[in-house]
């Protein structure tokens, strides 16, 4: 499975398109109904890709500090990946709560892309429908995928700046969002 992720990652000859590949591959690794891709910029993380969440899920989630309680910004935190295998029992995931119930998940896997050289250039999760807890098989293999995929990903940007294609890529994932009046009524919930 591993070798067969790679091989597609390694077709894909742009940021963008590799992005897309990592999520899809990940997502359908874990089996999962949902999930996204965060990249590094400073001391934050923004959310550039998703499978299947909405508007509210977006908007929690379009900007994340290291120091919140989600499962990316703990994954960040440990270099490790993280699983929550049911956000209701954990404690910490209290303030993340109530857009997991509307977005329509239970359980986040969060497994972070650092390179070999120990950059961390982004996170990719996986969110399920119900209490769940990936297999070490599958998040060996996440892992590994990770660090494969944080290399890649570093040797197509080149001589561009991570800032510059994760600003771009999240302005057009938000762009895409049917109506600003869904954010409206999404941030008021």
């Amino acid at each position: 499975m591993l070798d067969q992720m790679n091989q597609r990652l390694k077709a894909c000859t742009t940021f963008e398109a590799a992005i897309e590949t990592i999520l899809r591959d990940v997502v359908a690794l874990h089996g999962a109904e949902f999930g996204n891709l965060q990249l590094r910029i400073g001391d934050r993380l923004l959310l550039v890709a998703e499978r299947g969440l909405d508007a509210p899920f977006l908007h929690a989630f379009r900007e994340i500090g290291r120091a919140e309680h989600c499962a990316s910004a703990r994954a960040w935190e440990t270099g490790d990946s993280i699983v929550i295998e049911d956000v209701e029992a954990d404690e910490t995931y209290g303030p993340f709560r109530e857009v997991a119930r509307e977005a329509g998940y239970r359980s986040v896997q969060s497994t972070a892309l650092i390179t070999r050289r120990g950059r961390l250039v982004g996170m990719v999760s996986t969110l399920f429908a119900n209490i769940h807890s990936p297999t070490a098989i599958e998040m060996a293999t996440a892992q590994a995928y990770a660090k494969d995929a944080a290399d890649y990903l570093e040797k197509l940007l080149g001589d561009t700046e991570l800032e510059s294609k994760a600003i771009a890529l999240q302005e057009k994932l938000y762009a895409s969002l049917e109506t600003p009046a869904a954010w409206d009524s999404a941030a008021a919930r």
